[in-house]
């Protein structure tokens, strides 16, 4: 009876330890299995070119890795933005490149200026700015924003891609011909930046939205632009 009352407590001691044994701390170098990877992201600088209310045109830096894709590229302003040709700025965004001409951002995280245009280069005295001034027209190589005139409208690249989901499987028509880059399209169904891309009437007043790339990018009409 003593036996029994001796090896009860032992028993109990055993199995306190054996428990506490498997319920040991992870290895704190073993890494989670559940941590996410952080988002990709792209940073570049680059020359703004061309500036409208709705999107600016930019030359990436020299040594830029986006400049071995493409030297002009579009990029959508957000409300409240504004920049002048000339600014230095950089951008960040999500590492996709559309192969249009000019190309096209993916998704856009966000636009700072470095350095104002008025700081990038001195100011010029009357001689110089009047010398300038005379060889604005031959010297200009700068590529125009991309647009499409259709029913003698020129419509205007957003830079957004189009939300619709649900659409009809038909094109309302189709860019047949292009002009270059620095030209401004003079006919319809003519573009500045290729051809064989189907476009549909938007649902917003005065767009459409042309097939690219696997994408629908809104294009809108701005009247008095083109004047």
């Amino acid at each position: 009876m003593l036996n029994h009352k001796i090896l009860l407590p032992l028993l109990l001691i055993v199995l306190t330890l054996t428990a506490c044994g498997t319920a040991q701390t992870a290895d704190p170098d073993t890494p989670s299995d559940y941590s996410a990877d952080a988002p990709s992201t792209s940073t570049f600088e680059a020359t703004v070119i061309e500036a409208s209310d709705h999107t600016i045109l930019v030359d990436p830096v020299s040594g830029s890795a986006e400049l071995n894709s493409a030297d002009q590229i579009v990029v959508p302003l957000q409300k409240d933005m504004t920049f002048q040709t000339g600014d230095l700025v950089k951008i960040t965004y999500n590492g996709e490149i559309m192969e249009s001409y000019p190309a096209q951002l993916g998704e856009i995280h966000e636009i700072t200026l470095i350095q104002s245009a008025a700081e990038v280069k001195p100011a010029e005295t009357d001689a110089e700015a009047d010398s300038e001034a005379s060889h604005t027209e031959t010297d200009h190589k700068w590529d125009r924003i991309p647009m499409v005139m259709v029913n003698d409208k020129l419509y205007y690249d957003t830079g957004r891609e189009s939300t619709i989901e649900m659409r009809c499987g038909n094109m309302d028509g189709e860019i047949t011909s292009s002009v270059d880059g620095t030209q401004i399209p003079t006919q319809n169904n003519e573009s500045n930046f290729g051809s064989g891309f189907g476009f549909q009437y938007g649902s917003e007043e005065d767009t459409i939205e042309v097939y690219m790339n696997e994408k629908w990018i809104v294009f809108e009409y701005r009247e008095g632009a083109d004047e």
